[in-house]
């Protein structure tokens, strides 16, 4: 059977359990893991990424479920089922070479012309500001584009960590760097939570127990505006 034609046998009940009816399934390829849809009256044509395309059939039900009932306008509430099949080290492994051959802006190295981050890592794991298995099974790199707006992101599905290229640089005092890597890994840290603010106020906390924290924050925004 074809990939969309099982996708399509999985979610038709479920959307005709709100009263719909389901009109085209598919999966699609893309960078971030994402669900979308078209709803025209009670006929829905959904699209999920196929990240899950070889997921088990429970999985897919308990995600679509999820999609179906936002698309009723339900509150998305994430399954069991799901959340531990994506959260797995065998899933994580396996997508995320995915997703790294479509993140066309990372260098796929954590060593920079100047900088490394896996030294700017290890420097903030010595200082107890992290602990390992907050962080393992992850993938930091360099972007190859420098961007002053977005100094660094987190996929925490794929667990990987991105910092622009703007910081692998000599000029740039390490403990700058470090501040950008910490922030990016308490994403790591905090784990993948759908539908959850990222910016939690124990995020805020223990961003703020970096100790060198304003000063950090300070230079950050004095290299955005161009000041530096």
């Amino acid at each position: 059977m074809k990939s969309n034609e099982r996708l399509f046998e999985i979610i038709s009940p479920i959307v005709s359990g709100h009263g719909l009816e389901l009109r085209t399934a598919s999966f699609c390829g893309t960078k971030e893991f994402q669900a979308s849809w078209k709803r025209s009256g009670d006929s829905v044509d959904i699209m999920i990424s196929d990240y899950l395309i070889d997921a088990p059939c429970d999985v897919i039900t308990d995600f679509s479920q999820t999609v179906v009932g936002t698309i009723a306008g339900r509150r998305p509430a994430y399954g069991k089922t799901y959340l531990d099949w994506v959260k797995s080290d065998e899933y994580i492994s396996s997508k995320r070479k995915i997703y790294l051959r479509r993140s066309r802006n990372l260098t796929g190295s954590p060593e920079g012309n100047e900088r490394d981050l896996t030294e700017s890592l290890n420097r903030i794991l010595d200082r107890g500001l992290l602990v390992p298995d907050g962080i393992e099974n992850s993938f930091f790199s360099w972007t190859k584009i420098p961007n002053v707006r977005k100094l660094g992101f987190c996929s925490p599905m794929m667990r990987v960590i991105g910092i622009s290229c703007v910081l692998d640089d000599d000029s740039v005092p390490e403990f700058v760097l470090d501040y950008v890597v910490y922030h990016e890994s308490l994403h790591l840290a905090q784990g993948y939570r759908p539908g959850k603010r990222p910016h939690s106020k124990k995020f805020r906390a223990d961003e703020r127990k970096y100790p060198r924290y304003e000063e950090a924050e300070r230079y950050l925004r004095s290299l955005r505006t161009g000041s530096k």
